[in-house]
């Protein structure tokens, strides 16, 4: 369905009081800009909101979706902060995930597939999380929601427990924070590739 018939049918839906707001989930940054884009000059109801994947194992809406997110004044709302709950603290090295688990029924397509998760930058970021945890005396689950909650954009994150402990330990992600140092720490041993063209433009930046 073209674009435009997709914003007005839910800005009819807005002016007819059967949905006071609208939001998007999954849009790269372009899809995002066009959209709102239209609405502009369209006089359609904007997007106020983005529902994209983004955890410490999933950064790569840093790119370009949450810049825009920021400059466009929408809210964030990630799904997988834990990154199907791989940053839980269940998995180890050199171990098939539990068959119970989430990553173990993920197919190979699935954005939580094993193969995805069980990669060295995920393993060295779990390392990190385990030093820090040690530190504070809180939980996997609960130091990576926190990470999160601190980056710039970030509205609130969608949990995923399915059991009654499950949240009750992620709610226990609020009500403190990562010092400056641990949040940085994270944040390096995570980090996404610096590609081109984000790479040439910082340099062109600096020169």
């Amino acid at each position: 369905m073209p674009l435009e018939e997709t914003l007005s049918a839910l800005t009819d839906l807005v002016r007819q009081g059967k949905v006071r707001y609208i939001g998007v989930s999954n849009f790269t940054g372009w899809q995002l800009m066009k959209a709102l884009s239209v609405s502009e000059i369209k006089g359609f109801e904007r997007f106020v909101s983005l529902q994209p994947q983004y955890s410490l194992v999933e950064r790569n809406i840093e790119r370009e979706v949450l810049p825009a997110c920021r400059e466009e004044g929408l809210g964030v709302i990630p799904w997988s902060p834990l990154g199907g709950g791989f940053l839980s603290g269940k998995y180890r090295r050199g171990e098939e995930p539990p068959e119970d688990s989430r990553i173990a029924g993920a197919s190979d397509g699935m954005e939580e597939a094993w193969a995805r998760r069980a990669v060295g930058r995920n393993w060295r970021t779990l390392d990190v999380i385990d030093e820090i945890s040690s530190e504070t005396g809180k939980s996997y689950a609960q130091i990576a929601l926190n990470w999160l909650l601190r980056q710039e954009g970030v509205t609130a994150p969608i949990i995923g427990a399915r059991r009654l402990d499950q949240l009750e330990d992620n709610l226990g992600a609020t009500g403190w924070e990562l010092s400056e140092e641990q949040v940085t720490r994270l944040s390096d041993v995570s980090a996404i590739e610096d590609v081109y063209p984000y790479r040439f433009i910082r340099e062109m930046q600096r020169v």
